[in-house]
This record gives structure tokens, C-alpha cells and sequence, in this order.
């Protein structure tokens, strides 16, 4: 992959999507079984899980797709400046101190309140609440929180210092719902492709677990608002765009999910026609076959213009096919140009791909 600046591709203060995704060092399997010392470190992964809750909580960001796999991280991520600016200056810095309180923690968890005396220190400069108002809706501010936590944590669990990730995370512009499909499907797939589990119901670690957990509450009636139980997936941008008028941020931040940024959606497919896309996928990639996508799903993928033809090879192939930008030729050619370059590496797979 080609030297490319990072603020080509991930822009503060406009809504976007992006997959960030970030690998442990030197390739060591510290978030599971290590395969030099056979020392089981498989319980960071719930624990990583349960901070990207938290910071999901806080931060001006939603995450679509996740999983904590044995040496790597895969999300996705959508940032929403415009949800921030809805936040009071007070709100903004009871966040922002709340989160750098929680990634200095011992268990991501257990803090110190933050005080009013804190917050007006903070309210004292103008400049300072308009910093913090733009790192809440900042993808790299995110991902340094959370690498930072884990690095800290594992240190800490294992007594030693020094680096817990190879390098800064990386993060590729899913410029299209075409785009975040493939690259959704591409996620929750992992342990599957990774020998960890059979079917997306297995794996555990993943988004595709925690929705198919959240509908199977829903269907039974034991998350409800009215027993303020929030379903396994509550905290997760919700899959489906809903259309319809645009609503008053500031009216909506009094209703949404306390563990979530909106109830904006992400992709124009219900959450039933994703699972059977997924579910599909994963038996073909298992099985080793490339069978003719289905009937009842090819249109799906027609919806979104993917190529049902190469299904396969995007899922199984995402991060070797695509570079910075992925999406329709045009979206990406598009951000080629705003950035002063003729093409992005990938733009000729993109072409192929989508309609």
C-alpha cells in the first residue's frame, strides 16, 4: 500500500464511515492462546469488548461492526460531529473527562465522579471546549483511546511495558452502503475464516453474535424499555436506515439509547435479510464452494449495485483488494481528486465490484 497522509482519508468534523482495524504486536496472539508460551489470554477480548461499550457511550461515534479477534481488531466506525455539536459545552467536558479517566483505569470501569468544580475549570477556556468538542468526534481520538486502555491493561496484567500494537491503527473510507456491506460481512466473518467458530452464531466476539443475540431477546420480549434492559446490541449503531424526516438533534438526544451516539441506521437492509446474507457466506467460505448467490439474496446485493459474481472473492479478499477508499469507481475517484491525486490504489477493483 502506497504512503498516503492520514488526513486524506479520515476527515474530523464531516459524517463518514470508516473501517479501522489494528493488529498486536509482532503478530503475538496476546488476546488469546499464545502459540510460544501456550499462556491463554483469551479473556482480554471480553474485556476489550466491554470498553468499546463504554467508549461508544461517551464519544460522538457509533460502532456498526466489531470483533476482537486473537492478535487484531476490526471496526466500524461513524463519526458524528453533527451529534456532538447538539451536546452542551457542560455535556462535552463531563465526557471528555469521564473517558481520559476511564483509559487510565485499572478495569476500564471503576473512576472518580467528575466534579462540577472540574467541569467549570474546564468551561474557563473557550478554545479548550471547542478541542474537546472536535476530539469526541474524532475517529483517531477514539482509536487512541482504546489502544491506549488495552496497551495499559495487558501491560499491566503481565507486568512490563512498552508496546501492545504494531503501529497506529489503520483505517480505510467506506464511501458507500456497497461498501460498508462488503466490509460488515468481511468483519463478522473472522473467527469463522480464523478456524474459531462454525457458524456467525458461534462467534462470539463479533457483531453478527451480539445482533443475532439482540433479536432472539426482542423476539422473546425480555428487552424492553419498559424493564430498561437494553439487548445484546443495544450499544451498536443500529443496522437498519430507517427513512423518513429528519428529526431535531437536540429533541432526539433526549430519546436515543444512553449507549449510543443516534438511532440513525447504517445500511439499507433489514436486519433479517443481513443475517441470511451472512449466514450464506459463511457456509460457502466454510465449505470451500462458489455457488450461484441465491435467489432470494441476489437481490440484496443488486440494491446496493455489487457484482453477485464476485461476492466471494470481496468478502473473503477485502483488505488485499482495497487500499484507502472503497466504493462505488466514482465515490472514489471523487475522493482521489479532493485530495489532489489522479487514483487511489484499488479504484480498478472498485470498478469491477460495483455496479
Amino acid at each position: 500500500m502506497p504512503a498516503c497522509p492520514r488526513s486524506e482519508i479520515v476527515h474530523d468534523g464531516e459524517v463518514e464511515v470508516y473501517h479501522a482495524y489494528t493488529r498486536c504486536v509482532r503478530g503475538s496472539f496476546l488476546c488469546g492462546v499464545d502459540r510460544l508460551t501456550g499462556i491463554d489470554y483469551s479473556h482480554r477480548r471480553r474485556w476489550i469488548h466491554e470498553f468499546e461499550k463504554r467508549l461508544a457511550s461517551l464519544y460522538g461515534l457509533e460502532i456498526g461492526f466489531h470483533a476482537e479477534m486473537s492478535n487484531h481488531l476490526h471496526l466500524i466506525l461513524r463519526s458524528r460531529p453533527d451529534v456532538v455539536e447538539s451536546w452542551s459545552e457542560e455535556e462535552v467536558v463531563r465526557r471528555a473527562l469521564t473517558i481520559y479517566r476511564l483509559v487510565k483505569s485499572k478495569d476500564g470501569a471503576t473512576i472518580r465522579d467528575v466534579n462540577q468544580y472540574e467541569i467549570s475549570i474546564e468551561l474557563a477556556d473557550p478554545r479548550r471546549v471547542a478541542c474537546l468538542r472536535k476530539r469526541l468526534s474524532s475517529v483517531s481520538c477514539f482509536m487512541q483511546s482504546l489502544c491506549e486502555h488495552i496497551a495499559r491493561r495487558a501491560n499491566r496484567e503481565d507486568a512490563c511495558h512498552g508496546a501492545f500494537f504494531e503501529e497506529r491503527f489503520k483505517a480505510k473510507l467506506l464511501a458507500d452502503d456497497s461498501s460498508v456491506l462488503v466490509c460488515g460481512i468481511y468483519i463478522d466473518l473472522n473467527q469463522i475464516r480464523a478456524g474459531e467458530a462454525i457458524t456467525p452464531e458461534q462467534s462470539s466476539h463479533t457483531s453478527a453474535f451480539d445482533r443475532i443475540q439482540g433479536q432472539k431477546e426482542r423476539t422473546e420480549g425480555s428487552a424492553s424499555t419498559s424493564s430498561g434492559h437494553v439487548p445484546a446490541d443495544g450499544w451498536m449503531c443500529e443496522l437498519t436506515l430507517q427513512e423518513g424526516p429528519d428529526v431535531d438533534l437536540r429533541e432526539l438526544s433526549r430519546t436515543v439509547s444512553p449507549l449510543r451516539a443516534s438511532e440513525k441506521g447504517l445500511l439499507s437492509v433489514r436486519l433479517d435479510e443481513y443475517l441470511n446474507l451472512l449466514d450464506w457466506t459463511g457456509r460457502t467460505l466454510r465449505t470451500g464452494s462458489q455457488g450461484a448467490i441465491p435467489a432470494h439474496l441476489a437481490p440484496i446485493l443488486q440494491r446496493l449495485g455489487i457484482r453477485e459474481t464476485c461476492w466471494t472473492d470481496l468478502v473473503t479478499n477485502f483488505d488485499q483488494l482495497f487500499s484507502h477508499v472503497v466504493g462505488r469507481v466514482g465515490h472514489v475517484a471523487a475522493r482521489a481528486a479532493q485530495a489532489g491525486r489522479r487514483w487511489y490504489q484499488g479504484q480498478a477493483q472498485c470498478a469491477e465490484a460495483f455496479g
